[in-house]
């Protein structure tokens, strides 16, 4: 139900906006995309799966193949496109649970771990960014200001002290019953993971360094796509292309559908048209799209738990 409410929401959005723009200047934008830029863009897609896999065995901390975690990353891409608050993650770590051996805490911490650095690497792209697009423009040293506050929220949970585990285990004490000790259980987990990503540098800096390339990597993706439309600077697409994103990370739409095209009709103003920025909206929802369809011939590793091989 809630995702068919978000599906309705997106629909009604995009369908403003896609009204107000007007239909023949989004067919007339479209028309005039370079498709060089655009296959570029597109291209990306592959890179970007694989060195996200590849991180994901460097977090695994057991033995896991290229291919299987490729195939999970797909696979949570399917699951992302139509399940609510991305519980494709959720499920990926079912599956190492269940076909690959690993420990349900060690799965949960290694979904939290894999999506916070995410989150983490987006926000300091970003920040840098905003803070050079922001120059004489209040509003976006505000959203630098909130950008940056995020980063250092997550920087606290990434760390290895204790504070983020003993929040974690204080609120595991105020919950009740099952739900509560398997949450003090998990600060432990987290707190292990936390000291096994930092306890050797070079391993930690591989980790972290991967994942900057990652969200470098799709906010470069999101320039080659606004290039085929018009010419817009990298540093001001990192900074919108961060917020477009992070728009579509509110929770009452499908996959971000609406909320982001909206961010993105607005931040991109000053360089393409309404009918280009519409055009740019259905190109970042692709970025989505193609990945989980993609992942639509792995959908059996997430249907059928037998244990596998890991190797």
């Amino acid at each position: 139900m809630k995702k068919a409410i978000g599906l309705l929401v997106s629909l009604v959005l995009l369908a403003i906006i896609w009204w107000q723009v007007d239909v023949d200047a989004i067919l007339a934008a479209s028309a005039a995309a370079n498709p060089w830029w655009l296959a570029a863009g597109l291209a990306t897609i592959i890179p970007l799966t694989i060195v996200t896999a590849q991180r994901l065995r460097m977090l695994s901390r057991s033995p896991l193949s290229l291919g299987a975690a490729t195939r999970l990353i797909l696979g949570a891409s399917t699951l992302n496109l139509v399940l609510p608050s991305k519980m494709g993650d959720v499920a990926k770590g079912v599956v190492l649970t269940g076909r690959h051996g690993f420990g349900t805490k060690l799965t949960v911490a290694l979904v939290v771990m894999e999506r916070s650095l995410d989150m983490a690497a987006l926000l300091f792209w970003g920040v840098l960014a905003l803070l050079w697009v922001g120059f004489g423009e209040p509003l976006y040293l505000l959203a630098a200001l909130g950008v940056a506050a995020l980063l250092a929220m997550l920087v606290v949970l990434l760390s290895p002290g204790k504070l983020a585990s003993r929040t974690i285990a204080l609120i595991g004490r105020w919950a009740p019953g099952k739900s509560g000790r398997w949450i003090t259980g998990f600060a432990d987990e987290w707190q292990a993971g936390t000291q096994w990503l930092w306890a050797e540098p070079t391993r930690a800096l591989k980790v972290v360094t991967v994942s900057l390339a990652i969200w470098g990597g799709h906010l470069a993706q999101f320039w080659l796509f606004a290039q085929a439309l018009a010419p817009v600077p990298f540093l001001d697409n990192m900074a919108f292309a961060t917020l477009a994103i992070l728009a579509g990370l509110l929770p009452f739409t499908m996959a971000g559908i609406g909320t982001r095209d909206a961010a993105i009709l607005f931040l991109y103003r000053e360089f393409l048209s309404p009918g280009q920025a519409a055009v740019l909206g259905v190109l970042a929802t692709l970025r989505y799209v193609l990945p989980a369809l993609a992942g639509l011939p792995f959908m059996g590793d997430y249907l059928d738990r037998k244990p596998k091989d890991r190797g």
